[in-house]
């Protein structure tokens, strides 16, 4: 009997030791799901409740309110972008909110393209029940590493001691 209790919470503490994801985790793998565009995957990380919306200006635009209207709007999405792939060029985090810079690319006939878009995204209870995307830019290009170098300006130390005085 004493052998059986234990394999019982041996097996209870291993689902239980499980950590749940962080809010980050979820934001990269809703990603991962858009690049495979695996609707049905991207749907299981929202609740379903989710709210996708865009800020345009002083408006906020609800672009869908529930994982239904979700699934059918990145089902239409996929079929016009069938080659739509997102990139994460930086994410922080606070608390249940994650931003992102994301880049996406596409090919429309023949010509590659892209454009980037600042989201934050809430998780609640390890799914996405609210992301807003701000509008997209052209994405900023990296300048190469000499340019980087040529402008970095050495602080002038005694201005700065002078002025706090």
């Amino acid at each position: 009997m004493r052998s059986y209790l234990l394999a019982a919470s041996l097996t209870f503490l291993s689902f239980t030791s499980q950590a749940a994801p962080t809010p980050t985790e979820v934001v990269e793998s809703f990603i991962q799901a858009y690049n495979k565009h695996d609707v049905e995957l991207m749907v299981q990380h929202t609740s379903e409740t989710v709210r996708w919306m865009h800020i345009t200006g002083t408006k906020v635009e609800v672009e869908t309110s529930d994982r239904t209207e979700f699934g059918a709007a990145m089902t239409d999405y996929f079929e016009t972008l069938k080659d739509a792939n997102a990139t994460i060029l930086q994410i922080i985090d606070s608390g249940s909110y994650v931003s992102t810079v994301e880049r996406v690319t596409w090919d429309n006939d023949g010509e590659h393209l892209s454009q980037c878009s600042i989201g934050t995204f809430r998780v609640k209870a390890g799914k996405l029940a609210e992301f807003w995307y701000f509008p997209a830019h052209a994405c900023d290009e990296q300048p190469p590493q000499e340019m980087i170098e040529q402008d970095v300006v050495e602080p002038e130390i005694g201005v700065l001691q002078e002025t706090q005085q």
